[in-house]
Order: C-alpha cells, then structure tokens, then sequence
C-alpha cells in the first residue's frame, strides 16, 4: 500500500471531528491542540471505538514523551515512531497517542518530519499537547501536516450551552442563576463543570437545581485555589505554587490567573507602604482586605523592590501571552519560578 503525505485541511473543532469520524473519516495524521481536556479526551475516546474493544489492548497505544516507559528510560520520538509502523493486529487500524509532544527534543525532530511525509497508512497517530510553540518547526511542520484539532476552554456563554444541554441527557434542570453562579464559581473547564453538574443532578432528585443547592455542595474552589496560589507565592513554596497554579490552568485562561496575581502584587506594594509609614496591622487589614499570616510574614521580609519587579514580570507575561510568545503555561511556570526565588528574586 503506497505511504504518502495526507491531504490538508483547515482546522476542526470537536463537533466537526466526531461528525467525520462516525462517517468513517479517519486521518493518519491529527494534531490536538487546546486547554480544553475534557473534549480532547471525548475526541480520543471516538477514535478508540473505530477498533473493535476485545482488539484495543494490541492496537491502541499511548506515550508521553518524557516520561518513564516503565524500563527505565525516558520514552522518545524513536519510540514513538516504531509504534507508529507496526501492523495492525486482527484489526483495520491502530491507535498512536503521542501526549507532550512539544517535549520532543531537536536532534529526534528529522524522524517526526521523516515519517510526516510518510505515514503507515493503517496507522493513526495523534499528536497532543496544550498550547505547544509556535515559533517551533516541529510545531509549524505538524500544522502542515497533520488535521489540526482545536479544543479551546470555552467562553461562559458556550460553557453555559454545553452545560445546559449535558443536563438534558442528566435529565435534570437548573435556573439560569443557578448555572451562572455555578460557572462563576468553578470556571469553564468542563472536567470540573460536568462533575459538579452530576453532583447536583444527583442531590436535586428530579427537582430544578436551585442557587441555593450551588453555594451548599460547591466551593469556592477557583477563589479558593488563588488564595493558595497566593499563599504559596509569598512563603517562596515554589513546589505547592507550580501544583496550584497548573490546577487552575487546568479550569481557567491564563490572563485571568494573572489579573488575580497583579492584584494580589498590587496588595502587598499598598501593605509593603503601609508598613513603611508605621500603619497598625489592623489598618493594613483594612485596606488590603488581606488576614493571611503569611501575607503579613511576607510584608516584613520581602523589600518593596521584590514586589515592584513581581508586578513588572506579571505584567511582561501577560504581554508575552497575548503576543503569542512561548507557551501560556510555560510562560506561567517561569513566572512562577521567578517568583518563588528564595531571598530577592531578579
């Protein structure tokens, strides 16, 4: 069977790859690209189930590369590639995930570029990674090459129909209030937000979910997770910091993440001045409407200098963001490294 490059098409969304698929419309190439987990992880599902279930042990692998391989080593773009080429057992197709492949290292890139101009025509390899670089060949190469997927986090105004419509198969409803705070509370990511909607249906009982149900059995868990975030910045816990602040990429947009953490910089210049003049802790309290302990610990060790350079890195990074520089979480890991320099971060 001749092996040659597929044909390029212009960017799918979720809806648009389910629809191909269940018509049979099976690419050798994709390139999953987006924040947005749940869906991705759905989209992979619909592949799976092109391979018959009793089939998919021998026909379905995925790799991480980086990771550990479970001998030892670290699982490589060579790995992935001889996965690639194997035949298909008892089956049409199989299956090659390859999660993180921004990780692959420059010296592997010409085996990627080599089997992109020609892939095992009975294999179906998917490429993933969140937000991967731009500015990378490896990257532009694969957007040639392969369907490109997007699975961006949905704006409230989308999250708020998928959520709708995922209660009609819960056979359940909820006021619009009740959505709005909801949505409000946890972001739009819908991992969590399908978790919370099958918590809720599920106390609701056939009832209406009501605003109150909300604010009883959902916590405030994107505040929640910023006060930690903010906690963990200001003790210089850089490993809690990195944990907090992948937990809520994982549900939000990145410039909202650091809207929150210019604010929080901003509180501590106004306390870091407040000090300075010889203000009473109550008075800081008031004006911050900050009552961490380790927020007033930071006050009396930290020079102001460290708090304006923080606020001027939020800021670069957020710049950087939108301009397309890196990626957003890595962009996010270094700030946050930065941050978290032990004595006075430069």
């Amino acid at each position: 069977m001749s092996r040659r490059p597929p044909k390029k098409t212009s960017a799918l969304t979720f809806a648009d790859l389910r629809s191909k698929v269940g018509q049979g419309q099976i690419a050798p190439l994709y390139l999953f690209v987006g924040e947005e987990r749940y869906q991705q992880e759905l989209a992979l599902q619909a592949l799976y189930n092109t391979i018959d279930e009793s089939l998919r042990l021998f026909n379905l692998t995925v790799l991480t590369i980086g990771s550990d391989n479970g001998t030892g080593s670290k699982t490589t773009a060579a790995m992935v590639l001889d996965s690639a080429n194997q035949m298909p057992m008892m089956a049409a197709r199989r299956i090659v995930v390859v999660r993180d492949f921004d990780k692959i290292k420059e010296d592997e890139q010409d085996l990627v570029f080599a089997y992109l101009n020609n892939p095992a025509p009975t294999t179906t390899v998917v490429f993933q990674a969140a937000s991967p670089d731009k500015r990378r060949k490896l990257t532009t190469t694969l957007v040639k090459s392969c369907v490109v997927v997007t699975f961006d986090v949905l704006d409230k105004a989308h999250a708020t129909r998928w959520a709708e419509d995922y209660l009609k198969e819960l056979e359940c409803k909820i006021e619009p209030a009740a959505l709005q705070l909801l949505i409000d509370l946890i972001g739009t990511g819908l991992t969590r937000l399908s978790n919370e909607l099958e918590k809720l249906a599920a106390y609701a009982d056939g009832n209406v979910i009501n605003a109150a149900a909300v604010q009883e059995l959902v916590p405030r868990a994107r505040e929640h997770a910023s006060w930690e975030l903010w906690d963990a910045i200001i003790s210089r816990d850089r490993k809690r910091a990195l944990k907090l602040m992948n937990r809520l990429l994982d549900d939000s947009d990145p410039l909202p993440i650091l809207g929150s953490l210019a604010t929080y910089y901003r509180k501590l210049l106004i306390g870091k001045d407040l000090i300075e003049r010889g203000a009473s802790t109550q008075e800081i309290k008031d004006v911050t409407k900050q009552w961490s302990d380790n927020f007033f610990a930071g006050l009396r060790r930290t020079p102001r200098a460290d708090f304006v350079r923080g606020l001027r890195r939020i800021a670069e990074v957020d710049n950087a963001i939108k301009n397309s520089e890196a990626t957003p979480r890595l962009q996010m890991e270094y700030l946050i490294v930065e941050l978290t320099l032990p004595g006075n971060p430069r």
